[in-house]
């Protein structure tokens, strides 16, 4: 199966900034969708230029303890996301097949993986997590 048909049956969007967007309105971005753990930074045109994960995002934001959202958020280092992302990062593409991006995410113990279009814009991101659900519950789309 390729991932184009994967995405039809499990669309996951993801979030994406402009290199130039501030850490506290990527930081608001992503805590407003909460199956998203990673933001895709864009340049102007919407091409993904970089990642900046929730690891990394958290490391910057609780760089001192806080007790709440708010309080973390007034904490956040000054500068754009393009200062924090990394520029080079796993993807796949849309014609992939689905087995390869699986030993992807297995090989480098990534959860989430951006899929991007030929032109590089975010086309959706392939997770772990549904992988595991369609291994595990019969249906009538296969990973083939």
């Amino acid at each position: 199966m390729k991932i184009a048909d994967w995405l039809e049956g499990h669309a996951v969007s993801g979030v994406t900034v402009e290199g130039d967007t501030s850490l506290e309105e990527a930081a608001r971005a992503l805590l407003g969708k909460p199956e998203c753990r990673d933001i895709y930074v864009t340049d102007p045109e919407g091409r993904v230029v970089g990642h900046l994960g929730f690891r990394r995002l958290a490391d910057v934001l609780l760089h001192r303890s806080t007790s709440s959202r708010r309080q973390m958020l007034e904490r956040v280092t000054p500068g754009p996301v393009r200062e924090f992302m990394e520029q080079h990062f796993i993807s796949a593409r849309l014609d992939e097949h689905v087995h390869d991006v699986l030993y992807k995410n297995m090989e480098q113990w990534l959860e989430d993986i951006p899929v991007l279009d030929a032109d590089n814009r975010l086309a959706g991101i392939i997770r772990l997590v549904d992988f595991v659900r369609a291994a595990i519950q019969p249906s009538d789309q296969s990973l083939d």
